[in-house]
């Protein structure tokens, strides 16, 4: 069940988006916008293909309206939370940490290869 969302409608303001221009081996100009990889438009030259793009994203612009939505955190349980806690009574996995809080400790550091850090 959804509940506490606050829409709110607003109309499209100013957005900044980034061009992407790539030259395939064909010698044809791709450009797309990377923060809608759905815009993408191929071309002869890079002028045409930015102008065509453009031309498109404020077409289908016209038809889109953005919706702000404050999403309640406080409310979202994280997916690891039905895990957490679940060996606090388990007297093998306490014994494990125990041994992982002693070697972690140690200033003993014969098991490191140094090699690996040259």
């Amino acid at each position: 069940m959804i509940a506490n969302l606050n829409f709110r409608s607003n109309p499209i303001s100013p957005l900044k988006v980034t061009l992407l221009i790539e030259t395939l081996i064909s010698g044809q100009i791709v450009a797309s916008i990377a923060e809608f990889p759905t815009f993408r438009v191929e071309a002869d030259t890079q002028e045409s293909a930015v102008q065509q793009l453009q031309l498109n994203f404020l077409e289908r612009a016209k038809h889109i309206e953005t919706i702000d939505w404050e999403v309640p955190l406080d409310s979202v349980e994280p997916a690891w939370m039905k895990y957490a806690g679940v060996f606090k009574d388990d007297p093998d996995f306490l014994e494990i940490m125990e041994e992982m809080r002693a070697e972690r400790n140690s200033d003993d550091d014969s098991e490191v290869d140094p090699s690996y850090y040259s």
